[in-house]
């Protein structure tokens, strides 16, 4: 009788993750829209990347950050509901049956990406790799760390991430943890993307894909599904609950573009890269001053719209929030206390000690 219970509580946990999966944007569009090939798309990755090089020597060499931790860089609410899950009743055995049986789902995704992209190391687009190899560093992964990156041909400039710790234990991100607990970790970035974007607007969106492995969104977002599921068909509570579940997701974001900042540690890069992949195009000069007025001056007109217009607006279901939402928030704690305290160059610090 147990052991068909516990057979019952594994089938229902990976119903949940391809759930999650489907309504996900980042996993929906690679996978279940059909690959358009481009002649030479490869050829121009390594030109793309390769051009912008010279740019790259002039500018200051991003800030490693030790011992960082997920809940230095957390979106307040994304860290509120990741401790309530992690509390939660029968939370070990979830967690545990999840860690264990989630390398089943990325291995069809791997030979899936084997069979049909690139797949990037020091020899195939070493370029890429060592903005990758960089980013990870930066974000206090283990030094001998860097997950799979895969280029795929595609015509939207997209990214997305399959990544879980293998092992129970939480935030396993310090030197001197065995880096197999991320043996499951999957990054996969569109061949319009890189064409599209700068060597560093690549490697803060790497870093906000990395954010999510970071924080165990995959996991603890799943988990948040399973818990909520008996609740969500209550009259009243079945929506509430559905709203939060939505909040918490579109914080997920917030969290990882604050993982991207840290990587970039510029805002103007990160906002760069949001407006391309929204705008659709680099094909013309794009003014990331000007993006980032135009989303304080939305959250201006959203302020003083009619309250039915806001309301509309407010319960529109997304997978992501609003990119002008995004760049929003970014700037926001870009001036923050805490991004300054995390980025600080210790020289620096001294100097202004002094002064």
């Amino acid at each position: 009788m147990i052991a068909t219970a516990t057979k019952r509580r594994i089938v229902s946990i990976f119903l949940s993750i391809f759930c999650w999966l489907s309504t996900s944007e980042a996993f929906q569009s690679p996978l279940r829209t059909r690959r358009k090939r481009h002649r030479g798309v490869f050829a121009r990755l390594h030109e793309t990347v390769e051009s912008n090089n010279d740019n790259l020597e002039n500018e200051t060499a991003p800030v490693t950050i030790p011992k960082l931790e997920s809940s230095q860089f957390r979106h307040p609410l994304d860290q509120r509901l990741t401790a309530l899950v992690r509390n939660a009743p029968f939370y070990g055995l979830a967690e545990d049956t999840l860690r264990r049986g989630f390398p089943l789902i990325e291995q069809g995704v791997r030979l899936d990406l084997m069979s049909s992209s690139v797949k990037v190391s020091p020899q195939q687009l070493p370029e890429l790799h060592q903005l990758l190899v960089e980013a990870c560093e930066i974000l206090n992964f283990p030094s001998d760390f860097a997950p799979e990156l895969y280029v795929q041909s595609n015509p939207q400039a997209n990214a997305y991430t399959l990544a879980i710790q293998s092992q129970a234990g939480g935030d396993k991100t310090s030197n001197n943890k065995k880096n197999d607990s991320y043996s499951s970790s999957v990054i996969v970035v569109t061949s319009a993307l890189v064409d599209r974007c700068t060597p560093r607007e690549i490697q803060a969106v790497l870093g906000h894909e990395l954010g999510h492995l970071k924080c165990e969104h995959a996991l603890y977002l799943t988990l948040g599904n399973l818990a909520s599921s008996p609740l969500s068909r209550l009259p009243i509570m079945g929506r509430q609950i559905d709203s939060l579940l939505q909040d918490w997701r579109l914080a997920a974001e917030y969290t990882c573009d604050r993982a991207a900042l840290l990587v970039a540690q510029d805002s103007d890069v990160v906002a760069s890269s949001l407006m391309k992949l929204f705008a659709g195009t680099s094909k013309y000069q794009l003014s990331t001053k000007a993006f980032v007025e135009q989303s304080l001056e939305y959250d201006k007109q959203l302020e003083s719209a009619n309250p039915l217009v806001r309301l509309s607006i407010e319960q529109q279901q997304r997978t992501h929030p609003l990119p002008v939402k995004r760049v929003a928030e970014l700037e926001k704690w870009f001036r923050s206390e805490d991004y300054q305290t995390l980025v600080v160059v210790p020289d620096k610090q001294e100097q202004q000690e002094q002064n």
